[in-house]
């Protein structure tokens, strides 16, 4: 029988205790052969604490477990009974729905890329269009207002069109320090 990609629904922020008792409950039971991984895909994003740039991992799906499995009646009910697990995506909680191969490449891709940034970058979406209006959060510009000019995936920086004494002045800024202006 072969192995599908599913997804687990957990509560949110205790995904990976979930991840750890199910790995258990399932060599508990001899059902090893069964579920082939567990994953749950994370991005890592420079934040800036307390002035300094910070490296931290953020769960893309929070919330939720990946699975390859094969999708037995045994194997599905030792997950469901595991505490904190809410039951599969899918039409029917109980009964899972297999994701599209390219939904689960794009997931692994995401989630095996080494510690390169740009290798990373270049697969996680920026969430800044060109046009998009936004306020600068830090730096020299900070407080100010601009548009969107160019976004640079692979780098992770925006070129943001700043008005400085009544001139569009462009400044290239790294995706943190700005924030969707509403």
């Amino acid at each position: 029988m072969k192995s599908f990609w599913y997804v687990i629904k957990a509560i949110p922020g205790r995904e990976t205790r979930c991840r750890e008792i199910i790995e258990r409950q399932i060599k508990h039971a001899g059902l090893q052969e069964y579920v082939e991984n567990l994953l749950i895909p994370v991005e890592r994003v420079i934040e800036v604490k307390r002035g300094k740039k910070v490296s931290v991992e953020h769960k893309l799906y929070p919330g939720y477990i990946y699975v390859e499995m094969q999708a037995r009646n045994d194997v599905l009910e030792t997950i469901r009974e595991v505490d904190g697990v809410i039951g599969f995506l899918g039409p029917d909680a109980r009964t899972p729905s297999a994701l599209e191969p390219d939904e689960v490449e794009r997931i692994k891709k995401i989630a095996e890329a080494e510690s390169s940034d740009e290798q990373r970058a270049a697969m996680v979406q920026i969430p800044y269009n060109v046009g998009d209006k936004v306020k600068v959060k830090e730096g020299t510009f900070a407080g100010m207002d601009g548009d969107v000019e160019e976004v640079n995936a692979p780098k992770g920086t925006l070129r943001v069109l700043i008005t400085v004494f009544g001139r569009q002045t462009p400044v290239e800024l790294e995706v943190w320090q700005v924030e969707e202006l509403v």
